[in-house]
């Protein structure tokens, strides 16, 4: 079920990937922007990860909180370079996607498919993708087919923006997560 503007957002108590205990209530009063990637190889998540990185320090001034769900136990993440970029903001490791039901996350192969055709520098994203990435193991029960999915929560924990993705690259815009923060957009 697809989460909407003034629903609850679904609670959960995880670790991330470095044991540490988070819990959605711990965030209540505060702003909260919760993504759901792919996997720690995807060459689309890769890319998104270091662009968020690339306003890391206005969004930490913003004081919005800022959680990464991955499908991918914590071993993969910790692999990954991406990881090193965002250590000052909890990774999640959900292999078993169970966070990504609650807040109904799907998986399609049409919408897979679909990013091949929407997508115009996908051979230029994929290749920026592989020098950035270094994880070198695979997840048994990782798949191909997941569509990111955004939050952007309210101090109260309500959802502001629930953005599910219409192909493995679409991610709410990151103007949309600035203005969210409070951030001026130019």
């Amino acid at each position: 079920m697809k989460l909407k503007k003034g629903d609850k957002a679904p609670i959960f108590s995880v670790k991330d990937i470095f044991g540490n205990d988070i819990n959605l209530s711990d965030y209540k009063g505060k702003k909260l922007y919760i993504s759901f990637f792919r996997h720690a190889k995807c060459p689309f998540c890769n890319v998104r990860v270091h662009r968020l990185m690339g306003k890391r320090v206005a969004l930490e001034e913003s004081g919005l909180k800022v959680l990464s769900f991955f499908e991918n136990s914590d071993k993969v993440i910790k692999s990954s370079v991406l990881h090193q970029g965002l250590m000052p903001w909890p990774m999640i490791g959900d292999l078993e996607k169970v966070i990504y039901a609650k807040y109904g996350v799907e998986e399609s192969i049409l919408k897979m498919m679909k990013t091949f055709m929407v997508h115009s520098e996908l051979r230029k994203t994929i290749a920026l993708a592989n020098t950035l990435d270094s994880a070198k193991e695979k997840d048994s029960k990782h798949t191909n087919s997941l569509i990111p999915a955004d939050f952007l929560i309210n101090e109260d924990q309500t959802i502001e923006i629930a953005h599910y993705g219409t192909h493995a690259d679409d991610h709410i815009h990151l103007d949309e997560v600035l203005k969210f923060a409070g951030i001026r957009v130019f």
